[in-house]
């Protein structure tokens, strides 16, 4: 899997304290446009997923080139973050927490699901699309990180 280039999500959803959780994800896709929906795939192992199944909607953010910091931040288990990494969120429609300056944050309700071996398939409609295309997509590739260095109209 690491020879499919991926685009660099972040998932977010609110804790039991009503605070913003975060986790790196590229395990997200288009499913259709009618009604919008995406998918993305969550391990029952993580602080995520017993968040998105309790509130039955989550954000996901795209990341931009200049957001690599975040990518491996939000990548490690919470109790493993440490201070120093800089981020603001909003809340976005549905009390989803948006990351700021993130390239695209779509806004998901919970419209289906499906458990599949450690993992559960979330089917999200998308309530809400916030567009901030100035920097390229951070993506990536061999268990790295790559920055394409042309801008992607």
């Amino acid at each position: 899997m690491s020879l499919f280039a991926t685009g660099v999500t972040v998932v977010t959803s609110l804790d039991d304290h009503g605070e913003p959780h975060s986790m790196t994800a590229n395990s997200f896709t288009s499913v259709c446009l009618d009604p919008p929906t995406v998918l993305i795939c969550v391990a029952h192992g993580t602080h995520t997923y017993g968040y998105v199944e309790k509130n039955r909607r989550f954000g996901v953010n795209i990341l931009g080139d200049n957001q690599e910091e975040l990518g491996v931040y939000f990548a490690k288990r919470p109790e493993d973050r440490q201070e120093g990494t800089e981020y603001h969120y909003t809340l976005a429609e549905g009390e989803i927490p948006m990351l700021e300056d993130s390239m695209v944050f779509f806004g998901c309700e919970v419209v289906g699901a499906h458990v599949y071996g450690d993992h559960t398939v979330y089917m999200g409609e998308v309530k809400e699309v916030i567009r901030n295309e100035e920097h390229n997509p951070l993506m990536f590739y061999k268990s790295r990180w790559y920055h394409p260095t042309d801008r992607m109209e």
